[in-house]
């Protein structure tokens, strides 16, 4: 007989990234495990929206409250930690979920990790409670050059300890606590000693069998700027390429092209106006196809670009990549092998060009990447981790 669980998910304030992994886990679960599904969201309330034989939603609508809008501002800084607060109608439809059924496991996403946990764990102490958490607050920390740090403010040093004893808590309560890469593993796991064990990390992964095409490609001169452009860090990175990187690209390879995918601001959109030789692709369903035609992808690892993913993609579409080693880290790759790393705009723009002009290193980048991704991000392999630990 097949157990069951409780999965909490939330689609407030969260990234594409985020999204697809949250809902990556839940088909992987769904293998092993009957799922009550509850979803807190922007919508409209709708118990029991969707029913299967493994699967039932629960949907709670996040209601607006002016108030706590107003005193949002006095909580600023914590809005850098990892845990959030939930509203009372989840917490309610919790607890009557919990008086319904037995669960013998519960799995919490990255955005609903505040009150859940404490509820969760005071009403089904025996169920194993799996969480997917990252460490925001010691990225941020990380990027603070050595002047920042001499003037911050001493209420920083504050919020950075009350973080801290918020993550050893969701240590304490887990029983498997999930990590999208290294980096944050070690971070976690430093925290507690004891509670180490509980850390496994399980990277971002993709299905092959999405990015499978009849035909093999056709490549041209062609650049693929590859990363969530509705963002505001993404449209700002779409201009700055365009500014600065762009024109020493332009200078070495005349006739290079520049694709841009899916929603852009106007202010992008007005670049391929400016030049012709920039593609504005407004089917995202497209993407995959100019990728495989392009002979380099340019991906932004900038926070809310989405830039793993999409590293990923271009991977499993045997497209080269170049992108900067800010974040390069969290993926398994090195320099010159099966990525091209840059940490400068002319850096950027030269691996550019030499993937243009020499098909040859191209084509042995990208093989090298397709092997990397089998071997760590193809779902198979992570599905068979997820499974086994829970």
């Amino acid at each position: 007989m097949r157990e069951r669980m409780l999965f909490l998910s939330a689609q407030k304030e969260c990234s594409k990234e985020e999204e697809h992994r949250t809902e990556s886990f839940l088909e992987i679960l769904l293998e092993k495990f009957d799922i009550d599904l509850l979803e807190f969201c922007e919508c409209e309330r709708a118990r029991f929206a969707e029913s299967g034989y493994a699967l039932t939603v629960h949907r709670v609508e996040q209601a607006a409250n002016p108030r706590r809008a107003l005193l949002r501002p006095l909580d600023k800084l914590r809005s850098k930690a990892v845990l959030e607060d939930t509203g009372k109608d989840l917490r309610t439809e919790i607890r009557q979920l919990c008086s319904r059924h037995t669960y013998s496991h519960v799995f919490i996403s990255h955005r609903l990790l505040s009150n859940c946990i404490d509820i969760i764990s005071s009403l089904i102490p025996e169920a194993v409670i799996i969480t997917d958490a990252h460490r925001t607050w010691s990225r941020a920390k990380e990027k603070d050059g050595p002047v920042r740090r001499k003037i911050k403010y001493p209420y920083h040093k504050l919020n950075e300890a009350r973080v801290r004893r918020d993550e050893r808590k969701l240590m304490n309560k887990t029983g498997l606590l999930l990590t999208a890469n290294e980096w944050d593993a070690l971070s976690f796991k430093a925290l507690s000693f004891a509670d180490a064990g509980k850390v496994h990390v399980v990277p971002p992964f993709v299905d092959l069998q999405e990015y499978q095409y009849a035909e093999p490609a056709c490549k041209e001169n062609g650049i693929m700027l590859h990363w969530d452009m509705h963002t505001i860090q993404g449209k700002n990175a779409a201009l700055i390429f365009h500014e600065k990187v762009y024109p020493l690209i332009q200078a070495e390879v005349p006739d290079v092209q520049c694709y841009i995918a899916g929603a852009v601001d106007s202010e992008v959109r007005a670049l391929s106006k400016a030049d012709p030789s920039v593609k504005i692709i407004e089917d995202t369903g497209l993407a995959g196809e100019y990728i495989r035609r392009s002979k380099a992808v340019i991906a932004c690892l900038d926070e809310g670009c989405g830039g793993q993913k999409k590293i990923l993609e271009a991977w499993a579409l045997r497209t080269p990549v170049v992108t900067s080693p800010r974040g390069a880290e969290e993926l398994i790759c090195e320099n010159g092998r099966n990525i091209l790393l840059a940490g400068t705009i002319r850096g950027i723009a030269e691996h550019a060009v030499k993937l243009l002009q020499t098909p040859e290193l191209a084509s042995l980048i990208s093989d090298r990447a397709y092997r990397t991704l089998l071997n760590h991000y193809e779902v198979k392999n992570v599905k068979a981790k997820v499974l086994s630990l829970v």
